[in-house]
């Protein structure tokens, strides 16, 4: 059995969940040595179940996973594990990870990210914001990642697809089955200008309980989640919580007092979260992060030192695409330079995309 095939195969056993897996992986390795170790071994661990044990001993169910590699293949998808290199880092240090992330498209410069969620049924404005907001947030080189539902999902996808960086939906479905079906083109999109993952088995339907998994992954793709309109009980304050969870920086967008669907930012805002009203407010919220990022990573080329971006911005603004273009990396590390840049004083947003060197421009 194929080292793919293997993991397809842990993830698919009944009884064994995120948690269980990480254990077992700990003990033994990786999913060949779970499926040889013998019953006393597995009886030695202490913390799995006696069905959790029979359901390990009985082995991979080889004809389910040929099912799961058919599906695949057929949307264009792929399986990749826990230790794969292109599983997301960020994703990989929250607790439970997934064992396997189905995945169709490239989850390769993803970072920086920022989720944009909310309700379902928005008013107009709360769908003007989420479009805009993911627009000017893909323009700066920060990738945004929502569920593909219905309403602020869908705008924030929308939105990003306007923009120059990635956008990232996490189904709460199998990766074959796009929820609401109405939304199988805009996948497609995201498909070629991002990812479309998620955790479940491909011929998993959209069940209710799978969504608060699936908000999990949407915050922990993520450096920060915005709330843009949100009853107190829905999927994006789940996503809220569990972003404060996993640390990252939760931020909320005010709306009309009178409706609704503002009582779950304007709740998130009394309990300290960010207040946003455009772009720039969510990446001055980030900066520090991204610059953090930043200088744990080597140089990727010799010619992208900080004086040459300067040198760029010295006369006109520029775009993070243009110094990408100009300095040969791609547009999320570009996007981190920049904003270390910004940090420091030494450039200046003129516009959500567009920056000067700040001597020359005052």
């Amino acid at each position: 059995m194929s080292s793919t095939r293997s993991w397809i195969a842990l993830d698919l056993l009944p009884e064994v969940g995120p948690k269980t897996v990480q254990r077992l992986l700990a003990v033994f390795g990786s999913p060949e040595s779970i499926f040889r170790a013998a019953e006393t071994e597995l009886r030695s661990t202490e913390f799995l179940r006696p069905s959790q044990i029979r359901s390990i001993l009985v082995g991979p169910d080889e004809a389910r996973v040929d099912e799961v590699v058919r599906a695949l293949e057929k949307v264009r998808a792929r399986a990749v594990s826990l230790m794969d290199r292109e599983y997301p880092a960020a994703l990989r240090a929250i607790d439970a990870p997934p064992a396997v992330l189905y995945v169709r498209g490239s989850l390769e410069d993803i970072e920086p990210a920022v989720a944009v969620v909310g309700t379902r049924s928005p008013s107009v404005y709360g769908k003007r914001t989420a479009f805009f907001l993911a627009r000017d947030l893909s323009l700066s080189g920060v990738s945004v990642v929502s569920g593909l539902a219905r309403g602020i999902d869908r705008e924030a996808h929308l939105g990003a697809l306007e923009g120059i960086a990635k956008t990232v939906a996490v189904l709460g479905s199998g990766i074959d089955t796009v929820y609401p079906k109405e939304h199988e083109d805009l996948a497609s999109r995201i498909e070629r200008a991002g990812a479309v993952v998620s955790e479940l088995p491909p011929g998993t339907k959209p069940e209710a309980g799978n969504f608060p998994r699936r908000n999990r992954i949407i915050s922990a793709l993520a450096q920060a989640v915005v709330v843009v309109e949100a009853t107190t009980r829905s999927g994006a304050m789940i996503t809220a919580r569990l972003g404060l969870e996993q640390g990252k920086v939760v931020m909320a967008v005010p709306g009309n007092v009178t409706n609704l669907r503002s009582q779950g930012p304007h709740h998130l805002i009394r309990q300290g979260a960010v207040l946003v009203e455009r772009a720039a407010d969510v990446i001055a919220e980030i900066a520090p992060s991204i610059a953090s990022t930043l200088s744990r990573q080597p140089l990727k080329q010799p010619g992208s030192r900080t004086d040459e971006i300067l040198n760029m911005a010295s006369s006109s603004p520029v775009t993070i695409e243009e110094i990408a273009q100009h300095l040969g990396i791609d547009v999320s590390e570009a996007t981190r330079r920049v904003s270390t840049l910004e940090i420091e004083g030494s450039l200046e947003r003129v516009t959500p995309n567009r920056f000067i060197a700040r001597d020359v421009h005052g």
